[in-house]
């Protein structure tokens, strides 16, 4: 498990780097733990490092850290944040970015350890994903949020069921290897893959989901379409 912990407080990093490492060793979990004093550096190794759990001080000079969980959400990167600070006036504002808790500094063991715990509980649950290449990095997307994916040009744009989307540069032949019809998918269309699971309707020309877009069917794959799917709507 990757750990990150961005604070501009090397003291404070001191005492809660030893906590961290407790609560692994208490659930024999092998823990990595990466320590910064600014944003820029977190963001930057966190596009090639994909950490598990953020804690990020939210009082910084220069990037604050909501500025930081703005900037990661921007990228598309889902990565729990656990906000920490000396100060309640934020707490609303952690909502914004979807963060995990919002932990009060001095940070108590108790409270820090059942914060870490919900995380495992969601950490521990087996998710495939796939990690791409985007422009500013690389990012992991779990397999089962994606609704389709559309060829477009040099790069594929990969739909999720929560309305965003995310530019990936890898060839769509690769794509087509992991959103494969053992993985619930099937590919309608020489450009478009489509989740079978959320298919809501379908002809011979097109494909409807149930997050209400709509993708075409090419007529070279319509039969095969139609197999792959009844097979996995019995399966």
């Amino acid at each position: 498990m990757k750990i990150a912990i961005c604070d501009d407080e090397m003291h404070f990093m001191d005492a809660l780097c030893p906590l961290l490492e407790q609560w692994a060793k208490e659930c024999g979990i092998k823990l990595t733990l990466y320590r910064f004093t600014n944003g820029d550096d977190l963001i930057a190794a966190h596009q090639s490092e994909c950490m598990d759990l953020i804690f990020l001080d939210i009082i910084m000079p220069l990037l604050s850290g909501l500025d930081v969980a703005r900037e990661l959400r921007n990228m598309n990167q889902n990565v729990p944040i656990v906000f920490l600070t000396s100060s309640k006036e934020f707490a609303v504002d952690s909502y914004e970015v979807k963060a995990l808790n919002y932990l009060i500094k001095p940070v108590d063991q108790t409270k820090l350890f059942l914060t870490l715990d919900d995380f495992l509980k969601t950490f521990s649950l087996p998710k495939a994903f796939f990690t791409a290449k985007t422009a500013d990095g690389f990012c992991r997307i779990v397999i089962a949020d994606v609704d389709y994916l559309e060829a477009q040009n040099k790069q594929v744009l990969v739909h999720l069921t929560n309305g965003r989307t995310i530019a990936i540069r890898e060839l769509f032949s690769k794509c087509a290897e992991v959103f494969s019809p053992e993985n619930g998918f099937c590919c309608c269309h020489r450009s478009y893959i489509v989740n079978l699971s959320n298919v809501e309707r379908f002809s011979k020309t097109e494909v409807t989901t149930s997050h209400n877009a709509v993708i075409p069917i090419s007529r070279n794959n319509y039969a095969a379409f139609k197999e792959t799917y009844f097979n996995h709507m019995f399966e």
